[in-house]
Formats: structure tokens, sequence, C-alpha cells
């Protein structure tokens, strides 16, 4: 019998999986690096519109004042 045979394969296993482990690790942390960076830079975008949407950036325009439509006046005989 070959005892030896099982238990030389028990290290390359390990060593295996420590390798594969150690590859993967930094594809992950940068990709949650990436995705924080994504997430503060729409969080910044959606705070800008806002602030876009609700006037805060506008411009204030000097407008005339309009008159009534003529189709909404009232006719007078």
């Amino acid at each position: 019998m070959t005892s030896s045979s099982p238990s030389a394969s028990a290290p390359v296993a390990r060593l295996s999986t420590e390798i594969i482990v150690g590859l993967l690790v930094p594809p992950v942390l940068i990709g949650i690096a990436i995705g924080r960076a994504l997430a503060d830079g729409l969080t910044q975008a959606g705070l800008s519109s806002e602030q876009l949407f609700a006037g805060e950036r506008l411009p204030h325009l000097n407008m005339p004042p309009t008159s009534p439509h003529p189709s909404t006046a009232e006719v007078t005989d």
C-alpha cells in the first residue's frame, strides 16, 4: 500500500487553494474600491442635479409681465 500518496497530495491541494485565494483577493478589493468610487460619484451627481432642479443654481430671469391669452380673456360687449 502507498500511504504516502494521499498525504503528499494534501499539501499540494492546500497550496493550490492558497494560490487561488491569493490571486482572487486583489480583483475583489479593486472591485470594492471601484464600487465605492462609483457610488460616491453618482451621489455627487444626484446632489448636483437636485440643486439644479431646485433652482439654486439657475439664474434669475427678468421676464416682462405676460398678458392673458386671447382665448382665455373675457369678452365684453
